[in-house]
């Protein structure tokens, strides 16, 4: 079976996409209403983000398509972090009630030579399918690249690559149980609709693949004295005066850190103060009895939350927000702790990956996001990919 497909996509019919990807857009059962449209036939989607990045613009550029689900036990999709239940449970819902998979996972693939750059590159000389600003400023534009030719080349092209999830591990739980379901009604077609999920495919070699952190907001925390007082000596431990809601010191705060160690900076609802814990260099997350290979134990996803929340906060309700401001707003709204953190670097990243690690959900992000109900993939066990 292909690893890759091409699929008929629902795509936004002219002039309709600001709607589609707005935040208000529901979409309804099979994808089917006045401004989404099924493609008449087989396509990929080559998709750029215009980003305005240090000093300069950035366009990364990603292809979505249909990839053939496989459990990560079989070693070609691998993951670099674990799926949470309760986001695993939410993206299962949505795809029952609509038939479809309307949210893609972001996979990475290693591509030195930019052969799939070389393969696209006629197809994007063309003018885009549609071309809209979302309201960051970032510039989404999407090509169909329906050429049986091209796509046949990126089938081979992509038959003996992994693929790395970077982003949507819950989602990628939930299409490979949704398979599952359908299968337990009646085994599909080899190239059945029903054993692909939707993917958006992007370079790991590509300099404009950029990483955001994901900071942590706690509620049923507790206090600062008895959590601090949780981590004994494990922590160097520096008062940040009066920077509890500014991100500027934080985030300075975070850039000099002791011989490079894992950090993170702490808010308490209601302290004018912020705190920035650094794990003590003489510290061994693995001689704490945390089960990583050696080499990742000082990830600061690891120390976070083996060393961090699981021992200061265990009775914490967590969540994560790739938005600083955001996070910290929250200490308004209930939240008694917010944790801001650093991101890891995509190569970081991908170690996790070869060495057979697993970080904790919600560990990573990338920036920035993929415009959402861009491209649909409605899945009809009857109808097959190739």
């Amino acid at each position: 079976m292909p690893q890759v497909a091409g699929f008929r996509g629902a795509l936004p019919v002219p002039g309709k996409a600001s709607e589609v990807i707005a935040a208000g857009y529901t979409p309804k059962p099979g994808l089917a209403d006045d401004i989404v449209a099924r493609d008449a036939s087989r396509a990929v989607y080559r998709y750029h983000q215009v980003f305005a990045g240090p000093g300069r613009s950035f366009t990364r550029k990603s292809l979505y398509c249909a990839v053939q689900l496989t459990p990560y036990t079989e070693g070609q999709i691998r993951p670099h972090e674990h799926a949470s239940v309760a986001g695993r449970d939410a993206a299962l819902a949505k795809i029952r009630q609509l038939g479809a998979h309307v949210e893609h996972v972001l996979m990475g693939f290693r591509d030195p030579a930019t052969e799939v750059e070389r393969l696209c590159r006629k197809p994007e000389a063309n003018a885009p399918s549609f071309e809209v600003t979302t309201a960051d400023g970032v510039v989404h534009k999407l090509w169909r690249i329906q050429e049986a030719e091209t796509i046949g080349a990126l089938r081979r092209y992509f038959a003996p690559k992994k693929l790395h999830v970077l982003d949507g591990h819950d989602r990628y739980a939930a299409m490979l149980a949704y398979r599952d379901e359908l299968a337990a009604k009646g085994e599909p077609p080899s190239y059945s609709s029903a054993n692909y999920g939707l993917a958006c495919l992007t370079s790991l070699d590509d300099p404009s693949l950029a990483t955001a952190p994901r900071h942590r907001v706690l509620r049923g925390a507790g206090k600062r004295e008895a959590a601090l007082a949780a981590l004994g000596n494990r922590f160097i431990v520096d008062k940040l005066a009066g920077a509890a809601k500014d991100l500027k010191a934080q985030f300075a705060a975070l850039a000099d850190t002791v011989a490079h160690q894992p950090a993170a900076v702490v808010v308490f609802a209601g302290e004018p103060d912020a705190w920035k814990l650094t794990l003590s260099p003489d510290v061994s997350p693995v001689a704490e009895g945390v089960q990583i290979h050696r080499a990742l134990q000082k990830l600061d996803p690891i120390v976070l939350q083996h060393m961090l929340i699981d021992r200061a906060f265990p009775k914490a309700e967590s969540s994560t927000d790739p938005n600083a401001e955001t996070a910290i707003a929250q200490l308004d709204k209930g939240a008694d702790v917010v944790i801001i953190t650093r991101p890891l670097s995509v190569a970081e990243i991908a170690h996790v990956d070869e060495l057979g690690g697993m970080l904790p959900a919600g560990s990573t992000a990338f920036h920035p996001p993929l415009a959402p109900h861009l491209v649909g993939f409605v899945i009809d066990p009857d109808e097959d990919l190739v």
